[in-house]
C-alpha cells in the first residue's frame, strides 16, 4: 500500500544532527493541511519536514472505512521507516492521539508536539460538550461523514476550525478538500485504548498546545493530555482548532513550536 508522504527541505540543507519533523493530520483531511503553511515555514528555519497522509486520505492508497487507530499508527511507523533517522512527531487533533501511541518504546522519537489533540481518554466528553453547546457544528460533521464536503455549510465549518477573521476565500479553498473519515475510527475515538506511557531512560519531551476558543477539543481535554504525559501545556488565548491553517494563528503556533524545540536543545 502506497502512502502519500510530502517533503519540504531547507534551501541550504538541514542543520547537521537535527531530527526531521513528521507531521500527522487529523480527521477528514490529509497531509495537505501541513503543506499550506507549516512545512515551508519550518524548512526556512532549517528543518527537514515530512507530512503523511494516512491510508485512504489525501493521495494515499488503501481503504479507510474500517481503518482502526492501530492501522493509522502502523501508517506512521511506515512513514518513519521511510524517512529514516530520528524525528520529532507533530500531530493535530486525531493525529495527536496517534502520535501519543508512538511515544513508548521507540528510540527514534526525540520529542512530540500535540496540537489541539484528542486526549488519551478519547472524545466522549468533548462530543457531549459539542452536542450541548454547538449542536449545529455536531450536525454538520454528521453530514460531512455521511455525504461528504459538498453538503456542509461553510460558516459552520468556519466556527469549527477557524477564527472569525478567516476570509471567505480561504474557506472556499479549503472546504472542498475535506473528506469522509473511517466509520470505525469515529466510534473508536470516543473511548480509545489508552496510550502506553514512555518508561525508563527514554522519555521524549512533549508539548501540548491548543486554543481556548477550540470548539472541538476544549481546554479541559488539553489539560488532561498534559497531565497524562507530564507535558508542558501552552494554551493560546483566542486560538481555534485549525491552528496550522488559520490565517491569524498559524504563525504564532509555528513560532511557539519553534521556540519550544529550541528550548529543548533542538
Amino acid at each position: 500500500m502506497k502512502l502519500e508522504l510530502l517533503h519540504c527541505h531547507p534551501p541550504e540543507g538541514p542543520v547537521p544532527g537535527r531530527p526531521s519533523l513528521l507531521f500527522v493530520h487529523g480527521s477528514y483531511c490529509g497531509a495537505w493541511v501541513w503543506a499550506e503553511r507549516f512545512m515551508p515555514f519550518f524548512a526556512r528555519q532549517g528543518w527537514s519536514s515530512h507530512a503523511l497522509s494516512l491510508r485512504g486520505h489525501g493521495e494515499s492508497e488503501g481503504g479507510f472505512n474500517y481503518a482502526s487507530l492501530a492501522d493509522y499508527v502502523t501508517d506512521i511507523h511506515s512513514a518513519m521507516a521511510h524517512v529514516g533517522g530520528e524525528m520529532i512527531l507533530v500531530g493535530h487533533s486525531m493525529g495527536g492521539l496517534l502520535v501519543q501511541h508512538c511515544l513508548a518504546g521507540d528510540d527514534r522519537v526525540r520529542a512530540a508536539v500535540l496540537m489541539a489533540s484528542v486526549p488519551p481518554s478519547g472524545l466522549m466528553s468533548s462530543a457531549l460538550h459539542l452536542s450541548v453547546f454547538s449542536p449545529d457544528v455536531c450536525m454538520q460533521f454528521g453530514l460531512l461523514q455521511a455525504l461528504g464536503p459538498s453538503v456542509v455549510k461553510g460558516e459552520v465549518i468556519r466556527r469549527a476550525f477557524f477564527s472569525d477573521a478567516t476570509p471567505a476565500d480561504t474557506l472556499a479553498h479549503l472546504l472542498p478538500r475535506l473528506q469522509k473519515e473511517s466509520h470505525r475510527i469515529c466510534v473508536e475515538l470516543l473511548n480509545p485504548v489508552r496510550p502506553r506511557l514512555p518508561l525508563g531512560g527514554h522519555r521524549p519531551p512533549v508539548l501540548v498546545m491548543g486554543g481556548d476558543r477550540d470548539v472541538l477539543v476544549p481546554s479541559a481535554a488539553m489539560m488532561e493530555t498534559a497531565t497524562y504525559f507530564g507535558a508542558e501545556l501552552s494554551l493560546l488565548t483566542g486560538a481555534p482548532h485549525g491552528l496550522m491553517l488559520d490565517d491569524c494563528w498559524w504563525q504564532p503556533t509555528a513560532e511557539r513550536t519553534l521556540a519550544w524545540l529550541a528550548a529543548k536543545g533542538f
